[in-house]
């Protein structure tokens, strides 16, 4: 679908711009037994990051939600510290970051809830000292299961948690895309909301009525106002699978902008991702995987009104093998840093590479891979990037560090 498309482009002469500057590899994680895995990354304008990642219960220390911050130089300000005080469901979900603009942070997880599981949240400030105990997001009723946390910041400190909610029926239950605002404090600034709702009247593809939000992901642009992207999942194995990638704006308020949108209607590919990043101005884009078979990483660019500003459009150049766990992040002036996995991009199986992207679109650099070691798995990564263009990208490594899985992390130029 997608394939013919960027063929087409290179043929009428796409200049690709080689990205300058170098890139610094390094470990995140000290502790090194058994597996740490599924990193999240968030950064300020400043350049300070933080990573935050699961660590498993076999790993000698019980497991659970870890995280460490840096400065703009990748120096730690801390030694690693458990998030969570009660216990985690570390061994089904990736917990998720934000970071304002002072350095302080917020990581979201999962944990075990009565009869199901919740979200929780914890905030922190830029050296790791907890500013908040660990709190529940959402109010729903025990026997609901929460999960599939994203959590997006505005420069004034607010932020936005979503998720997805599942009655305890998880084989007829609908799953729902929930969403939170939050002030600097952690203290909540409204009720929960439904993000994936449809009104009988819209004009939607068969099948989007049902409620089967999943894998939702937000953006916040620099007045507070925010974009939730998830994916409507089919009901079914074959052939017209019925799945959709969609897309709500909202105001600052948390009140919604406009109805749902959908991005993709073509019943018979397969989606996964998606993955949105805001700009200042409110422009944004979305990224995501499209399939079946092999699949490409798809994004596609739109205004502060959510107008598409050109067709979706295929973002790797490799053509062998499965490109799967898009990730983007914005530098807030029209330039995005998309980031992936790759099957057999580096000889080894799996890497992780990356490709520039600007409004237009037009690709900004050739697409790079990000990790030089490229033993075994290299995958699930995550991006952040600074108001300058600095950019973080995390992964997870297989064997790198001698044990298991480890958390792994490159800083790119300006």
């Amino acid at each position: 679908m997608y394939r013919g498309k960027f063929c087409a482009q290179l043929a009428v002469g796409l200049v690709l711009l080689l990205a300058t500057g170098s890139w610094a590899e390094f470990q995140v994680n000290t502790y090194t037994e058994h597996n740490q895995t599924h990193a999240a990354v968030a950064m300020n304008d400043a350049g300070e990051f933080v990573v935050a990642w699961r660590s498993h219960p076999v790993d000698g220390r019980g497991g659970g939600v870890y995280a460490r911050p840096f400065d703009a130089g990748g120096t730690p300000l801390c030694d690693e510290f458990k998030v969570n005080s009660t216990p985690a469901d570390v061994d089904n979900w990736t917990p998720a970051v934000a970071m304002g603009p002072s350095g302080d942070f917020v990581v979201v997880w999962v944990a075990p809830g009565e009869n199901g599981t919740d979200v929780m949240a914890r905030l922190f400030d830029r050296q790791g000292l907890t500013l908040t105990d660990e709190f529940r997001v959402c109010d729903l009723m025990p026997g609901v299961t929460q999960s599939m946390p994203s959590i997006s910041a505005s420069p004034d400190g607010n932020f936005v948690i979503v998720w997805v909610s599942r009655a305890a029926d998880c084989i007829t239950g609908k799953c729902y895309v929930m969403g939170r605002l939050f002030g600097p404090d952690a203290m909540p600034l409204g009720e929960d909301f439904l993000v994936n709702e449809y009104p009988e009247d819209q004009d939607l593809p068969l099948g989007c009525w049902y409620a089967q939000g999943c894998w939702p992901d937000v953006g916040m642009d620099e007045s507070g106002r925010f974009v939730v992207a998830w994916i409507r999942m089919g009901n079914t194995w074959n052939r017209p699978y019925g799945e959709t990638i969609m897309f709500r704006r909202y105001e600052a308020d948390a009140t919604p902008a406009d109805a749902v949108a959908c991005i993709t209607c073509d019943l018979n590919s397969r989606w996964y991702g998606p993955s949105v990043a805001v700009d200042r101005s409110g422009d944004f884009a979305i990224v995501w995987a499209c399939g079946p078979f092999p699949y490409d990483i798809v994004a596609q660019h739109f205004d502060p009104n959510g107008t598409a500003t050109a067709e979706p459009y295929m973002v790797n150049t490799t053509m062998e093998g499965n490109q799967g766990h898009p990730k983007v992040a914005s530098n807030g002036h029209g330039e995005y840093l998309m980031v992936w996995d790759s099957q057999d991009y580096d000889g080894n199986c799996c890497g992780v590479c990356r490709q520039r992207c600007g409004v237009g679109p037009r690709l900004l650099s050739d697409e790079e891979t990000v990790n030089t070691y490229v033993v075994g798995r290299q995958w699930y990564p995550d991006v952040a990037m600074g108001a300058d263009g600095a950019c973080v990208v995390v992964w997870i490594s297989e064997d790198q560090d001698g044990s298991g899985y480890g958390v792994f992390a490159e800083i790119g130029p300006q």
